[in-house]
């Protein structure tokens, strides 16, 4: 209910209520505290005040008190009971009062609402019963003989008290305003320092929602409240970063559109240029021409193929199930042995004997596999060897796959960008061989996709070494044989 009627409001009203309330909220907490403090502290100093009041009476009363007993002492002080010698000590004081009252040694103005004097043992010498006294001890001797006591007092018994009163609750009445007005302007400030950056903010996504992305082309951040740790701050790293991605998206996307159209130029250039040249007589249709041609076509239904299964790839529709690696690597070692073999190229497969299950898609995985193989095959040269070996890294509980070939070599320069769509080393040479450059970002597609890494190093053969790693399945998820 509240949150939806605060919804009602902009974004810096809500922040001003949310502060400046909780502000007001401590400012009365603070102020009822203080004040009940000083009540309770008012109240001692007013029950101290009566108390000093109280010790001259009661000294009157040790004093005669004394004087009693000491003229009994001689007459036999066992012989009178307390509520008679109580009698005779309020005697003694009554008869003082009015023929010798210097005696008494009392201020004439002082003067009790109420008064009762009660022995240790109970008895009551005078006065009724009181509700929350105040009492100082009645003393002969060093011991307490009883307790005078009087009302508490409801007023405050002099001018200065109520003086003190009325300017501590003044005091306290204009801090409070004065607080509050504090965290009025505190508030508003925060309040519109932070809507400023809020604003900021839906500005710069406004931007991005609109593909508004020059500033990271330009290399300036399109967030500029990035200086503070709070979660704004945070908020507008998260926005960089995002615009960032969505930034080097589109620049991939451009350059992936551009470089499907010049893989598709060449085939279709030549395809157009030899088909006008037999319409026009120039070529008249061969065996050979006609091989030229299927060859184009292939070399365009490979490109499309591999558009495919990039895009599948990509897309995360994994059929996720256990695999054993170790078998599902030594099955496709098989398949590419002939081939391997036909090119003059000896395969060697360090493998391990038991099972290495990991949880994949054994189909995806397989021709990501397959991908690796077939560079290997379609680029060593002859006569060469591949190694491809299975490992298990118990500490980091991966399976490693490591895949290398014997020469030709790649340029340090060039590893860096080996996975990368469209990349090729010898563009010619691997137009000639079919390869469409998309085959390693294939491989890296999947292999992410199955939170692993692949990455590609010079080989100690000569040729260059791929490096896969995968997580290995939990015990617990490892089917029962």
């Amino acid at each position: 209910m509240f949150s939806s009627w605060l919804q009602r409001f902009s974004t810096r009203t809500q922040f001003f209520i949310a502060i400046a309330g909780t502000g007001v909220f401590l400012v009365a907490v603070v102020l009822l505290g203080v004040r009940s403090y000083f009540l309770n502290n008012f109240s001692n100093y007013i029950a101290e005040q009566e108390q000093q009041r109280l010790q001259p009476v009661a000294a009157v009363f040790s004093e005669y008190y004394g004087n009693v007993v000491a003229q009994l002492t001689n007459r036999g002080i066992a012989e009178i009971d307390e509520a008679e010698l109580w009698r005779m000590v309020v005697a003694s004081i009554q008869r003082d009062l009015l023929i010798n009252p210097s005696r008494v040694n009392l201020d004439p103005e002082l003067s009790f609402s109420e008064l009762n004097l009660e022995t240790l043992a109970g008895y009551r010498v005078f006065g009724v019963a009181i509700e929350d006294p105040v009492s100082v001890a009645v003393l002969s001797d060093g011991e307490i003989i009883a307790t005078l006591s009087t009302t508490m007092p409801r007023g405050q018994m002099q001018p200065i008290d109520a003086v003190f009163s009325q300017q501590q609750e003044k005091a306290m009445l204009w801090a409070g305003a004065f607080a509050l007005a504090v965290a009025a302007l505190v508030a508003w400030l925060l309040a519109t320092q932070l809507r400023k950056r809020l604003l900021l903010l839906r500005k710069n996504t406004q931007e991005i929602a609109s593909g508004n992305y020059q500033y990271f082309q330009n290399g300036q951040p399109i967030a500029d409240d990035m200086s503070t740790n709070d979660d704004i701050g945070e908020l507008s790293v998260a926005i960089n970063s995002l615009a960032e991605t969505l930034a080097n998206t589109e620049n991939q996307r451009r350059q992936f559109m551009a470089d499907i159209a010049h893989e598709l130029r060449t085939p279709l250039t030549i395809l157009k240029g030899e088909l006008e040249a037999v319409e026009d007589g120039i070529r008249t249709p061969s065996k050979a021409f006609c091989q030229l041609l299927l060859q184009q076509t292939e070399q365009l239904n490979h490109l499309v193929q591999d558009l495919h299964s990039l895009a599948q790839a990509e897309a995360m529709q994994y059929q996720w199930q256990p695999v054993d690696l170790s078998q599902l690597l030594a099955r496709t070692i098989q398949q590419i042995a002939t081939q391997a073999e036909a090119a003059g190229l000896h395969i060697d497969y360090l493998g391990l004997s038991s099972p290495v299950w990991i949880r994949a898609d054994a189909s995806r995985l397989q021709r990501a596999l397959m991908n690796l193989l077939q560079n290997s095959v379609r680029y060593t040269q002859t006569p060469g060897q591949i190694t491809v070996e299975l490992q298990v890294d118990s500490v980091s509980n991966c399976a490693d796959i490591a895949i290398e070939d014997s020469a030709p070599g790649v340029g340090a320069e060039h590893i860096p960008h080996l996975f990368e769509r469209f990349y090729r080393i010898d563009e010619h040479r691997q137009r000639a061989t079919g390869g469409s450059g998309l085959g390693l970002a294939i491989v890296a597609q999947i292999i992410q996709a199955h939170s692993g890494t692949v990455n590609a190093q010079p080989s100690t053969l000569g040729g260059l070494k791929i490096e896969l790693k995968l997580p290995l399945l939990a015990r617990t998820e490892i089917p029962e044989a």
